[in-house]
């Protein structure tokens, strides 16, 4: 039995595990001037934040069903006789529900799982997944995995600013304006598949401060750990040393974010995801 791996694009996994794994990638839409975009190749998370800074509207979108069906048929006529397709939560984009329309129209078995995650608390995951697909796990194998490290994991996002999570409908205005005003930085993380309020911090240094604290207590036992950021490296770099330090291992990767993140979040925002080992 061969079992096919699908993903979205919001997993940000790096190019090359997608290729050494065989995971399909399906590209969310962003919407910005009137015209959508893939998030893989389309357009970038810095034409984004431009956008954001020009006060333009910018939007996301979900995949059609469509485009799910041309990607499972692929993987059919591949010779994969079974698919898991695990995508970002349902409480942040359609996504998942376009991947469970395109499932029912498949006459091979599709498992369309809800991350309740989306960054790379979903890209381990799959990761994982994929690993055990290609060392001939069966599909219940790798639904288990991916589950287990979806619920196992945490991303933790620091916010430079309140404007563009006002802007998104994720905060009313008056507290846009009172949180301005007081130089408060928010700290959000996932809970129950939607990003939420964790702590207001005063300052951005004492915010970047409470995120590696956060990050790095979550991360005491054997973990993936990966930095993204939104146009935004040296804070991200600087984080990703902090953490190094703390946690006594040599490196984590740092990437900036996909188009999709930086439109709800804005430029500036760093997020930290860590993933046990479970």
């Amino acid at each position: 039995m061969s079992v096919g791996i699908v993903t979205d694009s919001t997993a940000y996994l790096p190019e090359s595990v997608a290729q050494r794994l065989g995971i399909e990638v399906v590209p969310v839409q962003v919407i910005s001037g009137g015209m959508a975009f893939d998030e893989v190749g389309g357009i970038s998370v810095d034409e984004v934040s431009a956008a954001l800074r020009a006060n333009k509207q910018v939007t996301t979108s979900r995949p059609s069903p469509e485009r799910f069906i041309e990607t499972y048929q692929k993987l059919q006529a591949a010779g994969c006789d079974s698919i898991v397709s695990t995508h970002l939560s349902s409480g942040l984009s359609g996504t998942y529900e376009s991947a469970l329309l395109a499932s029912k129209r498949m006459n091979i078995e599709v498992q369309v799982i809800d991350s309740y995650a989306i960054a790379m608390m979903l890209g381990f995951a799959v990761e994982s997944g994929a690993a055990v697909a290609q060392a001939g796990g069966s599909i219940a194998d790798v639904v288990t995995t991916i589950k287990r490290r979806c619920a196992a994991g945490s991303i933790t996002f620091y916010v430079d600013s309140l404007e563009f999570l006002e802007r998104g409908g994720r905060i009313s205005p008056l507290k846009s304006r009172v949180g301005s005003a007081l130089s408060v930085k928010p700290l959000l993380h996932m809970t129950n598949g939607k990003v939420e309020q964790k702590e207001l911090v005063r300052t951005s240094a004492k915010a970047l401060e409470r995120l590696v604290e956060i990050a790095s207590s979550a991360a005491r036992i054997p973990s993936d750990i990966a930095v993204h950021h939104v146009a935004a490296e040296i804070r991200a770099n600087q984080v990703a040393q902090e953490l190094c330090e703390i946690l006594g291992i040599p490196e984590i990767t740092v990437t900036q974010a996909g188009a999709v993140v930086g439109a709800h979040v804005g430029p500036g925002a760093i997020a930290v995801v860590v993933s046990p080992q479970v």
